[in-house]
């Protein structure tokens, strides 16, 4: 899957700027203890309430609360452990703190990869042979955002979206709840009629006429 990269570049010998703006007393929280069932490279992801950019940041036309640093985001902050070579992949930061790319999964979640600690063999198609790498792991960034700043006593297992907008994973939009009320608003907003059919596939350039 190829990862754009939407956020600011630094300019030359100018790192980025990330406003860390925390008023509601939400601590960083490293990736790894988030997530205890997966083997993510300890002490290498941090994840920020807020302070970061959306997916969406640069992209003409969005609302304007895509081009703010308020959202949270996670950030690379070492890049070898364990025998892990620094290995550069297109799309993704490469050797510096800057924030970690986000990209479009399915169902237009924004997710985000993560290095684990465990190997994968790969074929090489250029030398033709069997090669290790650093596996990954793939994770929408909502759920992330939930794991780590929004309580969760009754062990709920789904997150919810309050306002039903999948790429809003603002800590104030998100809730944890059982698998009815995640998809309760979800069926509300399906088309019922053909001519709702008809415009949502116009809207997502299926028919283009």
């Amino acid at each position: 899957m190829i990862q754009t990269n939407f956020f600011p570049q630094p300019e030359k010998d100018k790192p980025i700027k990330i406003i860390q703006v925390n008023p509601s007393g939400f601590q960083p929280r490293k990736v790894e203890e988030l997530l205890p069932e997966i083997d993510v490279l300890p002490d290498t992801y941090i994840i920020y309430p807020n302070g970061g950019y959306h997916i969406f940041y640069g992209v003409p036309n969005t609302f304007p609360i895509y081009q703010l640093p308020i959202w949270p985001y996670i950030k690379r902050i070492k890049y070898s452990l364990h025998g892990h070579k620094c290995v550069k992949r297109k799309g993704r930061p490469n050797h510096d703190n800057s924030q970690a790319n986000l990209h479009l999964g399915s169902n237009e979640y924004p997710c985000t990869t993560l290095d684990r600690s465990s190997y994968r063999s790969r074929y090489a198609t250029k030398t033709k042979k069997m090669r290790r790498e650093p596996s990954m792991t793939n994770q929408r960034f909502h759920r992330l955002v939930s794991l780590a700043f929004i309580p969760n006593p009754e062990k709920k297992k789904n997150v919810c979206h309050i306002n039903n907008d999948r790429t809003n994973y603002l800590i104030e939009n998100l809730k944890w709840g059982t698998h009815s009320e995640n998809i309760r608003g979800k069926i509300a907003r399906r088309p019922d009629t053909l001519e709702q059919k008809y415009l949502n596939l116009v809207n997502k350039e299926i028919i283009q006429g």
